[in-house]
């Protein structure tokens, strides 16, 4: 392919101006043609959330200082690739770091709770294959692999969800927004309570100026948390991030307003706990696409 191609573009080029501009034309094509080739067959950085009731997300969160944070960032991603790798079940990965560098969250999709404590359950020797992975990996940027423990790591499930009609719950690759709001209760006999609180009002976040994509709303299944994300779109469409406005469902929880307008108290155990983050995505790691979306189907 290749000879006729060159053969053709030296008969053209000797044959006057207007042919050396079709050389060149075919030459710009060709080269140009096959980079946008080879990235569009590149699979999209998507985490795209399943909503059947099954799946479940795991949510593990590390806690860093803005000095801290990017070194932390490094050592999760590298071991999430060679500990998550081929796990069955496993539907993607993405790693965020909050804007106030408090933070590195890695946030895993699975088929279901059984595949994920599958995957927990291996065998010390599997983790050890995993852990040398992981270290020749770090060796070659010449950094050694500084060890990271999370704080906490709560598996979830998706309890309600807020999106366009029309559209899928996503999280995107580098750069994209995501607020995290972690809400912890006292007692597991609250959540039911604090759950339909948020869901009340959910509805009222797409009346927001400017609203997030999509709201997602997921409960612990051992009912010691909730969590709310919002996915903002990126980052670069904001001219400045402290414009981002926190999503309203989780303030004021543990309180209800009587007929007279005034606040008073729900009965719940204790007040919940509200922990809430702007973050911005590293990387999505995500399964291969199905093969109708491969290079050969198009």
């Amino acid at each position: 392919m290749q000879g006729v191609l060159f053969d053709l573009i030296r008969r053209l080029w000797g044959g006057g101006w207007v042919r050396g501009v079709l050389a060149i034309g075919l030459v710009l094509w060709f080269g140009f043609g096959g980079a946008i080739a080879a990235y569009a067959d590149k699979a999209p950085q998507v985490l795209l959330f399943d909503t059947e009731p099954e799946a479940v997300s795991v949510l593990s969160v590390y806690e860093t200082t803005p000095d801290t944070q990017i070194n932390a960032v490094s050592t999760v991603l590298k071991s999430s690739k060679a500990f998550f790798k081929g796990a069955e079940g496993f539907k993607g990965l993405s790693v965020l770091q909050s804007e106030d560098g408090s933070r590195v969250v890695a946030l895993t999709q699975w088929t279901d709770a059984a595949s994920y404590e599958a995957f927990m359950s291996q065998p010390v020797e599997d983790y050890t294959k995993y852990q040398k992975e992981y270290q020749k990996e770090s060796s070659k940027g010449g950094q050694p692999p500084i060890a990271v423990t999370p704080a906490k790591t709560e598996v979830f499930e998706l309890a309600d969800m807020q999106i366009p009609s029309g559209m899928v719950p996503v999280i995107r690759g580098q750069g994209a927004l995501v607020q995290l709001g972690e809400v912890s209760v006292a007692d597991t006999e609250d959540l039911p309570e604090v759950l339909s609180e948020v869901e009340q009002a959910l509805p009222a976040v797409t009346k927001m100026y400017p609203a997030p994509r999509s709201v997602m709303l997921l409960k612990s299944v051992d009912n010691s948390e909730a969590l709310l994300m919002a996915y903002w779109g990126y980052a670069e469409e904001f001219q400045d991030l402290t414009q981002v406005p926190a999503v309203d469902a989780l303030s004021g929880l543990g309180t209800v307003e009587a007929e007279d307008g005034e606040a008073g108290a729900i009965a719940l155990h204790a007040p919940p706990t509200v922990d809430q983050h702007l973050y911005k995505v590293v990387n999505v790691i995500a399964p291969k696409p199905p093969k109708q979306y491969s290079k050969k189907s198009y």
